[in-house]
């Protein structure tokens, strides 16, 4: 069954859609990105990063190997394997390695030891796993987690759910570590705001749930598509049955489709909850932004609507001449 390979490896060469939009480029950019902002990965996911990533390499365009190469080349311990593939292809794409540490003459014999410590594929005892995905949210800056969403976001279907199906090699923080609300509860109220067609408190009961921006988790409740729906229900681990219920009532373009339901129910079961919450991760990165205004921002969409309506309380308490004063604020 494919849920038993769920890298899909075997079928990579083949995901260049009908429409000619070759998606490759997309998700090998996507899962290095997220790759090199984990600072250590066990041997295990060094692995499986290795061979998704020469895959793609061999079938993606020279700028995308550009692109690669540069952010690998900002990385303390970037995969050998890729590291080898990449200064022996051409050398513009060469040409963004030459500088990093683990090429220099100094680095080549003698001084190699002390990067084994951190290089991914090394046995060690350190860190211990908890502590290494300890600190790991805060290692997604803004800018980042911004990229990766709005990438996610414009991807379509088959393009997101290969990115998910794929997100767990390189997902950043184990399964569980993620903040996120755990009460039965949650999943009662988002059915019931679901069922209620009300979009707008579905989406504060989610920015609660979840963590993360109300207008990311607004973008979430009016996806046309459903994927970040279902990410959500698994990071949350809501129940089968009434994530199949949500996505019926949420949103009519998904709930209108029958096929399209029944895909993203079979998505939940074949994506991780590591993939699911490295996602979550991205989302609650991105509160860094929402928290720089959270000063002049409302607390709950409702005090917005009461905030804009109190000024025009005010002007109507100030007597004014009649007749004139109306005319002279529009002109």
């Amino acid at each position: 069954m494919e849920a038993q390979n769920p890298f899909g490896l075997d079928g990579l060469s083949d995901f260049g859609l009908p429409s000619g939009v070759d998606i490759r480029p997309t998700l090998l950019q996507a899962l290095t990105d997220i790759y090199v902002h984990r600072l250590s990965h066990t041997p295990d996911e060094e692995r499986r990063y290795t061979e998704l990533a020469l895959r793609l390499l061999e079938a993606v365009d020279v700028p995308t190997r550009i692109a690669v190469a540069r952010r690998l080349a900002g990385y303390l311990s970037p995969p050998p394997r890729v590291l080898q593939w990449l200064t022996g292809d051409l050398p513009e794409v060469a040409a963004e390695l030459r500088s990093h540490s683990l090429l220099q003459p100094s680095a080549a014999v003698g001084e190699a030891a002390p990067n084994l410590a951190v290089m991914p594929g090394v046995e060690d005892d350190t860190p211990h796993e908890g502590e290494r995905f300890a600190d790991v949210p805060r290692a997604i800056d803004l800018a980042t987690a911004g990229e990766l969403n709005e990438l996610f976001f414009a991807a379509d279907a088959n393009e997101r759910r290969l990115i998910l199906l794929n997100l767990n090699v390189v997902a950043p923080i184990a399964a569980g570590r993620i903040s996120v609300s755990r009460d039965p509860s949650v999943g009662r109220r988002l059915e019931a705001a679901a069922l209620a067609r009300n979009r707008e408190d579905f989406a504060q009961h989610l920015a609660r749930s979840l963590q993360i921006p109300r207008e990311q988790a607004r973008r979430i409740a009016r996806d046309d598509l459903g994927e970040p729906v279902v990410v959500a229900g698994k990071a949350l681990r809501m129940r089968r049955e009434v994530l199949h219920r949500i996505l019926m009532f949420v949103n009519p373009a998904v709930g209108h489709s029958v096929e399209r339901v029944h895909a993203l129910a079979a998505l939940y079961d074949e994506m991780t909850s590591q993939a699911a919450e490295g996602m979550v991760a991205i989302w609650q990165a991105l509160q860094q932004n929402e928290r720089a205004g959270a000063k002049h921002q409302p607390l709950t969409w409702d005090d917005e609507v009461r905030q804009r309506a109190r000024p025009v309380t005010a002007v109507q308490r100030t007597p004014a001449a009649p007749g004139t004063s109306g005319r002279r604020s529009a002109s």
